[in-house]
């Protein structure tokens, strides 16, 4: 069984063969997981924002390219490009559409920064999964951003398939559900106890959200944005909650975790 960053390797190399297909970054053919592509490949200045740039205009051209950036801090360096991309349809009444993916490693310690409005999030946690998003993202009509977790890349495993936007579960419980997402998911597994495990899988969509937990009424999220952030866009999710719900990040580590879910249970 192959690992989720050798899995991606093989799909983006194949990506840069096909017809349309692009691959776009500073390190393509270079470093990272396209280290080793050849073909359609795009070498771009150490600039987030130009890469995504280059990346949208060959999306106008009828190709279908993939950025990669080395680190997800460079997405919210590429935010005002990728707003411009999300706002294409809008602008055009239709007429234009940037179908770009942006592939991004998801750390430990990284906070996922803010995406504009109108841009897909797809949150990998398995080596499967990261395969399978990847394809749902390159099939998308707007631009998308596709997050692999560290513990994904190095893994061997099989994983949730699903297309974008769908949270899957993981574990059934019947204590708190633990709505975690990328280094979260291996985190949230690991917790004792009877509690549910969700992966979230970059779906921020209430409506989906709302039935996985409310078998329960009590939840505590493992995710890697911002507190105030996630709870405020997923808040029509818990409009039935028995106790408010808890954010752990995932770099706090199964102390905070055990913590919460505590707290969570607490009558």
């Amino acid at each position: 069984m192959t690992s989720g960053a050798m899995a991606l390797q093989a799909a983006l190399a194949e990506h840069a063969g096909r017809e349309g297909g692009v691959l776009v970054g500073e390190g393509v053919g270079l470093a990272g997981l396209a280290a080793r592509a050849a073909g359609n490949l795009v070498r771009t200045p150490l600039s987030e924002s130009v890469a995504v740039g280059v990346a949208v205009g060959l999306a106008l051209a009828g190709k279908r390219p993939v950025v990669e950036l080395l680190d997800a801090a460079g997405i919210a360096r590429a935010a005002e490009a990728l707003a411009d991309a999300a706002a294409l349809p809008g602008r055009s009444e239709g007429a234009f559409a940037a179908p770009v993916v942006v592939l991004a490693p998801l750390e430990l310690d990284t906070d996922l920064p803010a995406l504009p409005a109108g841009i897909g999030l797809a949150v990998a946690a398995s080596a499967a999964d990261a395969v399978g998003l990847l394809a749902a993202a390159l099939a998308a009509r707007g631009p998308t951003v596709l997050l692999v977790s560290a513990s994904a890349l190095a893994a061997r495993d099989s994983g949730p398939a699903a297309g974008l936007g769908v949270p899957v579960f993981l574990r059934e419980g019947r204590g708190a559900v633990l709505l975690a997402e990328g280094e979260g998911v291996a985190l949230a597994l690991a917790a004792g106890g009877d509690a549910a495990v969700v992966d979230l899988r970059g779906c921020r969509d209430a409506a989906a959200i709302g039935p996985l937990v409310a078998p329960t009424g009590r939840v505590v999220v493992v995710a890697h944005e911002g507190a105030s952030t996630l709870l405020a866009v997923l808040a029509g999710a818990f409009w039935r909650l028995e106790s408010q719900p808890s954010f752990v990040h995932p770099r706090e580590g199964a102390t905070a975790l055990a913590a919460a879910i505590a707290v969570a249970l607490t009558p």
